[in-house]
């Protein structure tokens, strides 16, 4: 009899841990099963972010390979590229794009500088958006000098469009008149020092309308 009870508890106890095992092999499960869409999710946002950082470092290779070929301009052709302080996400290019006095016209000596203006967006950074800034000398009442000024930004930007082959959603052109002088011309009279006045300029930018 005291062997049979012996057997008894043996078999009790036995059953104790299969069951205890049973029991954390469910748990296991239920917690596998409860764990898996989260586990999913995680794989996907961290998925994303590496898709995310990897963007964003070909970006800045992008914008490094954008300042490097303006800057490459600027060494070429003379002007300035300087960091934008009114956008911040961009750059402002100075090159040397001028009019002949109380017109609008490209000139052909400026033609090639265009080109190669172009020809770096294009090749560099072409979903940037670029705005044409265009100026006049004081000669002139101020409002005469903004619609010059606009149909000399306008005239530049058809050029970039129809000649160079950039994309015209990308561009916009402004007005700037005779605010921002490059030396103080006295109009009229001194027609030649009022070239550095009657320019183009350009901000180029990688956030905005037109860029992804």
């Amino acid at each position: 009899m005291r062997q049979n009870r012996v057997w008894v508890s043996m078999v009790v106890v036995t059953l104790a841990f299969l069951s205890a095992g049973c029991m954390q092999l469910v748990r296991q499960w239920e917690l596998d099963r409860v764990m898996e869409p989260v586990n999913g999710q995680l794989a996907d946002h961290e998925a994303r972010i590496s898709a995310n950082t990897a963007a964003v470092e070909a970006l800045q290779g992008d914008i490094e390979e954008l300042r490097s070929g303006l800057d490459r301009l600027r060494q070429e052709f003379g002007g300035h590229v300087s960091d934008d302080d009114m956008h911040g996400a961009g750059l402002a290019v100075s090159l040397p794009v001028h009019f002949d006095f109380n017109s609008a016209e490209v000139r052909a000596v400026d033609r090639p500088i265009l080109d190669a203006f172009a020809a770096t967006i294009l090749g560099s950074f072409p979903q940037a958006r670029v705005t044409v800034e265009g100026s006049a000398d004081s000669a002139g009442s101020e409002a005469y000098n903004m619609t010059l000024s606009l149909a000399r930004a306008e005239s530049v930007r058809d050029y970039l469009v129809q000649t160079a082959g950039m994309n015209a959603d990308n561009i916009g052109v402004v007005a700037i008149g005779e605010s921002r002088l490059v030396n103080q011309d006295t109009g009229v009279e001194d027609r030649q020092t009022g070239i550095e006045n009657r320019r183009a300029t350009f901000v180029v930018e990688w956030a905005g309308p037109g860029s992804s």
